[in-house]
Order: C-alpha cells, then structure tokens, then sequence
C-alpha cells in the first residue's frame, strides 16, 4: 500500500513537472508571437497597430528593457509625448545603460513646453551614478558572482601552490576580487532598490500645483505633461511632488502616472 502511494505522489509530481513545462512552452510561444506581430506593424510604420501588440505582451505580465523602448518609440511617433517618456523611464529602470533608450529620451524631453531646471548635483553623486548606470542590477550581480568565484580560485592557488610568485599573486589577485565584487553588489542593491522603491511619476495631464491637498488652495505653480516628478507624500487623491528644481506643492493624483 505505501508502494503504490509512493507511485501516485511520484506520478502526480512528474505530472505537474510537465503541465509547468508546457504553460512556460505556450507562455513563451504567445509572447514570441505577439513581438513578431509588433515587429512587423512596427517596420512597416504603423505605430498604433504595433502598440495593441505591444500593449498585450505589457499585459501578459512580460517585461523587459526592449518591450518599453519599443513601445516609447510607438508613443513618440503618434505625438503621445507622456506616454513616451513613461515607457522610456520604465525601460532605463531595467537597463540604465542602454545608450539608444537614453539619446531618444534626450530628444523626446525637448518637446516638453515647460522643463524644471535641475539642481546642481555634487560630483561625486555624478561621479557615483554614472558608474553604477553603467550596467543593470542583473549585469553587476552576476559580475558579483564571477568575481566571487574567481576570488575563491586564486585563493586556492595561495594555499595549495608551492611555488612563491604563485602565491603573492594569488593573494593580491583574491583580494583585488573581492573588493570589486562587493562593490558589484552594492552596485546591484543600490540599483534594484531604485526600481522597487521608485517614487518618481510622469505628469499626464497639465495641471496647477496647490499650496495644500485642497482645490481651495492657492495655486503655487502649473506643470507640463511630460515632466517627471518626485512624490513626496500622498493624501487622500493628491500627491506633494518635487520637480528637479526644488519647487514643492500639491497636485491631484489623477494628473500622474507613477514609474
């Protein structure tokens, strides 16, 4: 009796085994499918018909750095200008170092009618994020990984080795990796907790800043659709935003989209 109930619960688990198999089989044959379609409408300049493609990956709970700045670039070209800012935020949070995602950005910020100038950023702040933007969060733990490893090999080649040379240079070798892929990691943690901390959004529709949460309130300022903002706080069905200048105020939720 416990043999044959061994056999279901081995029978019923390879069972389940292949039915995962298979989901993940025609998942990733719907997706392929859907960016073929994409791919051509998007070549053939017909933007709007690509983006219902596009916008059924989005919905399939895909995602990934191309997907957006495929769909901003669809955004861009029918005069959606938030809707293609959105998209390419949403993809320089997946891969900060993707230089076409970044140029097209540049061009498209252009278009707002009223930009917040930036506050001036110290230089090691810059310095600090155009290392870590140099990859994404993925890219610097797996170098994390690799440096690990090879760390651990020529710590090997320190203990084992009889020859001196070896030795030194094993030893300096393990150090030096160590270091990097600790900062590897910090780099990667720093990264993934911008995106999953993300307090950013996009401004949807123009809209005037308010003193308090409150229509009654005096207006302090009007902002551009287009324009990213920081969210402060929230309350109720308003947001306290920051532009990059340092001007703080209220606005109604409705008027955003969050990254």
């Amino acid at each position: 009796m416990k043999l044959i109930t061994n056999r279901i619960f081995k029978n019923l688990l390879l069972s389940g085994f292949i039915c995962m198999i298979a989901a993940t089989n025609i998942y990733a044959t719907d997706i392929n499918s859907l960016q073929d379609s994409a791919a051509n409408y998007y070549n053939n300049a017909q933007y709007s018909e690509a983006l219902v493609f596009y916008d059924s990956i989005y919905n399939l709970n895909y995602s990934s750095a191309d997907l957006f700045l495929n769909m901003g670039n669809c955004y861009y070209q029918i005069g959606d200008i938030p809707s293609s800012i959105y998209y390419y935020e949403l993809s320089l949070n997946l891969d900060p170092a993707n230089e076409n995602t970044k140029h097209n950005l540049k061009i498209v910020n252009t278009k707002i009618e009223t930009k917040a100038e930036d506050l001036p950023v110290t230089f090691y702040k810059r310095w600090f994020t155009s290392i870590i933007s140099v990859m994404s969060a993925d890219a610097w733990g797996l170098l994390a990984i690799f440096l690990f490893i090879f760390g651990l090999g020529m710590l090997a080649l320190y203990f084992f080795s009889f020859k001196l040379s070896l030795r030194k240079t094993g030893f300096i070798l393990a150090i030096i990796s160590i270091i990097f892929a600790s900062c590897s990691v910090a780099f990667s943690i720093n990264l993934a907790k911008k995106v999953s901390n993300n307090n950013y959004a996009i401004v949807f529709d123009k809209g005037l800043v308010k003193s308090s949460p409150n229509n009654e309130s005096n207006n302090l300022f009007e902002i551009s659709k287009g324009l990213k903002v920081e969210i402060i706080d929230s309350l109720n069905l308003w947001y306290n935003i920051k532009l990059s200048d340092g001007k703080q105020g209220w606005i109604e939720a409705e008027n955003l989209q969050r990254l």
